[in-house]
């Protein structure tokens, strides 16, 4: 029988992100079927996190609700503190939430400046340099990565320019499910000044084996 998670990452292919209906329970029985690895993105943090619109002074240190509120933030993808950041990102909704959740996806090749500038992590005794791409992969969080370099500023600057060419995904239904390819698209949360009661699970993997 093919699983739903199989089917979102074989659909993901294209976009880079695949959406259909599920429950949480169902996403996790998947993953465990298919020998997926849920990453925790916080140190000491379960895997599955219950994600709601915060005040600064509320959220976790170097978080980018720590720096941004509720309102909107930048484009990035989880867990570029780690040294090796989730695969696969999914979120659930169990109701309905009328902030979209933006997702962006490059489609030509990815500019030298991105693949050579050099930030710093900042992530206490774990920090490290790296670039915003390595080895086929995307690695970007404004709130946790220091520009060290003018490759590095540019590659923040095309970042911030990418912000006016996402794609907005809508929660109308409960039960939505959104597969991100954690390693190709940067995603973001569009302003929730509106809507503070909002709540979206995650839950991030590692991928031991590709959909076929």
């Amino acid at each position: 029988m093919t699983r739903m998670l199989e089917e979102l990452l074989s659909e993901s292919r294209t976009t880079g992100w695949a959406t259909g209906q599920g429950r949480l329970d169902q996403v996790q029985l998947d993953a465990t079927m298919l020998k997926w690895t849920a990453v925790p993105i916080r140190r000491g943090a379960p895997a599955v996190a219950t994600l709601r619109p915060q005040d600064p002074a509320d959220a976790a240190p170097n978080s980018l609700s720590a720096r941004y509120g509720k309102g909107a933030q930048p484009l990035h993808t989880d867990g570029a503190h780690l040294p090796k950041p989730p695969d696969i990102v999914v979120l659930t909704c169990e109701t309905t939430s009328t902030t979209p959740t933006l997702l962006w996806a490059q489609a030509t090749t990815t500019p030298g400046f991105v693949r050579h500038g050099v930030f710093l992590i900042s992530s206490g005794s774990d920090s490290f340099f790296t670039t915003a791409y390595d080895q086929g992969r995307l690695r970007y969080d404004p709130g946790c990565m220091l520009p060290c370099d003018a490759r590095a500023h540019q590659t923040v600057r095309f970042f911030e320019e990418a912000a006016t060419s996402v794609t907005g995904y809508r929660w109308n239904e409960p039960g939505q499910v959104l597969l991100i390819d954690n390693r190709r698209v940067l995603h973001a949360r569009a302003s929730a000044d509106h809507e503070p009661q909002r709540e979206i699970q995650r839950v991030s993997f590692h991928v031991n084996r590709e959909a076929s």
